[in-house]
């Protein structure tokens, strides 16, 4: 006889017992068996003693004080003792400034607001984080589309959201609502082409590290999207919870964007004063370029490289993997990361940035980052 498979667990942390119900009755939808803790004590107990697949979190755990942050105190345990395990904040005294606290520095998966839930987009996040697929109540997007296509009830500027974490989706969608924005998202490179391709946009925001399933700490597809907007004058906000100095650097002086924010410390009045720039096409003043504050060695490295290699680190600038080098130059994807390794050593760097960052102080790149040298034939 074949023993019955024990259903994953969820746990609910949510002092409103209305609210505890309704939640439950949602996760319970989706096959799970439901913990509900009505406060921070109770919780904590519970994730010492039982193995969770989800959780629900109300920040707000104090019926008395809308102040209280009691349920950070449980993402924060959630992710010291199972980091894998997915966490929703939810509450009902949103803010973006608490939005971005859950999400960066309590790593929340999701944020949810109360005075906004719906039962079904609820279910489908949940679903998400589950790695589950619901059954569709209503038809698909046409196929020739996005999903979320705009309609015609959306007139007006455009603003396209490059971002995978479907947290911040909501974050940005909330701030450039509020300045008459209509916001498109997309979650890679490829949703973002299809966007692009088919409608104008007064602005693109794009985070440089977009997930990977090969690849997650790879990828360059954020570097390559700014590439794109830049040939095509789209105005560009860059963001990153992990992107290095030299990232930053490249993507001002080589890939040309509007303002680059941090994540960890994003600031909603500095980012909604950025976009306000660029809508009103007010362009950013250019960084000063700190000629001449390579040394001798690091100028005499960078005349040491061959013309191939100099070809290599143009295509680098522009963000291209080794692969896509090695299409353009019709050699082999081999030969073209030997080349890179190359450029590496005799620079004395470590990383493709790095490289970049000293061939644009040393004035070698000159070919505008929008027009690429033309493709081999």
């Amino acid at each position: 006889m074949i023993p019955e498979r024990t259903p994953m667990r969820a746990l609910i942390v949510e002092d409103d017992p209305a609210w505890r119900q309704l939640l439950a009755e949602e996760l319970e939808e989706l096959g799970l068996q439901v913990d509900a803790a009505p406060d921070v004590p109770t919780a904590l107990a519970w994730l010492r003693e039982r193995p969770y697949a989800l959780a629900v979190v109300d920040i707000s755990l104090d019926p008395g004080d809308h102040r209280d942050r009691g349920g950070f105190r449980v993402l924060d345990a959630l992710a010291e003792r199972s980091p894998s395990v997915p966490a929703i904040a939810l509450t009902g005294y949103a803010t973006v400034e608490m939005a971005v606290e859950a999400l960066t520095r309590h790593r929340a998966a999701d944020f949810l607001r109360k005075e906004t839930f719906r039962r079904r987009a609820f279910r489908e996040v949940a679903a998400r984080l589950l790695h589950r697929e619901l059954l569709p109540s209503a038809p698909s997007p046409s196929p020739s589309a996005p999903a979320g296509a705009p309609s015609a009830s959306h007139p007006g500027p455009r603003a396209l959201v490059v971002e995978d974490d479907p947290g911040w989706q909501d974050l940005y969608r909330e701030l450039l609502g509020e300045i008459g924005l209509a916001v498109e998202t997309a979650s890679s490179y490829g949703e973002a082409l299809a966007w692009l391709e088919q409608g104008s946009f007064a602005l693109l925001i794009v985070d440089l590290q977009l997930a990977s399933s090969m690849d997650p700490f790879g990828n360059r597809d954020g570097l390559r999207l700014l590439r794109v907007a830049r040939r095509r004058g789209l105005p560009t906000i860059a963001v990153s919870a992990t992107a290095s100095a030299d990232e930053v650097e490249m993507a001002y002086q080589s890939l040309g964007v509007m303002a680059f924010l941090d994540k960890a410390a994003f600031n909603r009045q500095n980012f909604l004063q950025f976009v306000r720039q660029a809508l009103a096409g007010r362009p950013r003043p250019a960084p000063a370029r700190p000629a001449g504050t390579l040394s001798p060695e690091d100028q005499a490295a960078l005349a040491s490289l061959t013309p191939r290699e100099r070809e290599v680190l143009r295509w680098m600038a522009h963000g291209l993997t080794n692969k896509e080098i090695a299409e353009r130059l019709v050699v082999s994807p081999n030969t073209v990361k030997k080349q890179v390794d190359s450029i590496l050593s005799k620079l004395g760097v470590h990383t493709r940035a790095a490289a970049v960052r000293k061939a644009i102080l040393g004035g070698l790149l000159e070919d505008p980052p929008g027009n690429p040298p033309a493709r081999p034939r």
